[in-house]
């Protein structure tokens, strides 16, 4: 039987195909499984790096506002240290009060203070003492004494206002707190413009006007 050498050729040339078409398959086999081991990799190794960061970062956080809080406890310290020199401003603006003794009998001790200052008034049309009880003039003599002796003007009890050497420029008044055996004369005069001024609180052992 003649051998058939087309046979040969062809069967031959076929096997080679399928040898190539195998490579190829085989090669883009391998190139998927590679793309899938280095995408699957950097999807669990970057979201862990991922979690490291966001880990690292919420202590960052904390610790900002830990210091952002201590930042405000100093703002508010600083701003009360600030506020300090103010009130011994107005301590010093008070003055100080001054106490001596006295020769007088009933006369336990005598007070000045140099910072007191005209209470004001609402006589714009010029100054005329009285000692009409409810008038003007009464209720700012009221309000020095009170001023004076640091009682306030509804819990004083006025016992006696009279003039002084000059009726219509001095008064004394004679006060005390309502229920207080503290008994107090205090002395004030006019400024014009300005209203009563207290000048000396004398403090009474006994209340002699009561």
């Amino acid at each position: 039987m003649p051998i058939d050498f087309k046979d040969d050729k062809s069967r031959s040339s076929l096997r080679a195909k399928r040898r190539k078409t195998n490579i190829i398959l085989n090669t883009l086999i391998a190139v998927v499984i590679i793309l899938i081991l280095l995408v699957g990799g950097s999807i669990f190794f970057g979201g862990s790096d991922t979690d490291k960061e966001q880990a690292e970062s919420k202590p960052k956080t904390e610790e900002a506002k830990q210091n952002d809080q201590t930042s405000d406890e100093k703002n508010v310290q600083t701003d009360e240290n600030e506020d300090e020199p103010d009130a011994e401003e107005d301590k010093d603006e008070e003055g100080k009060l001054e106490e001596s003794e006295s020769d007088e009998p009933n006369v336990e001790k005598v007070l000045v203070n140099p910072a007191w200052k005209p209470i004001g008034t609402e006589q714009v049309n010029g100054h005329q003492s009285s000692y009409n009880m409810g008038t003007t003039d009464w209720n700012e003599k009221l309000k020095a004494a009170a001023y004076a002796v640091d009682i306030p003007v509804d819990n004083m009890t006025a016992w006696w206002v009279t003039g002084g050497d000059n009726p219509e420029n001095q008064a004394e008044l004679t006060v005390s707190a309502k229920g207080s055996d503290e008994t107090y004369r205090v002395y004030i005069e006019w400024v014009d413009g300005e209203g009563w001024k207290p000048v000396e609180v004398k403090k009474l052992i006994q209340n002699d006007k009561r």
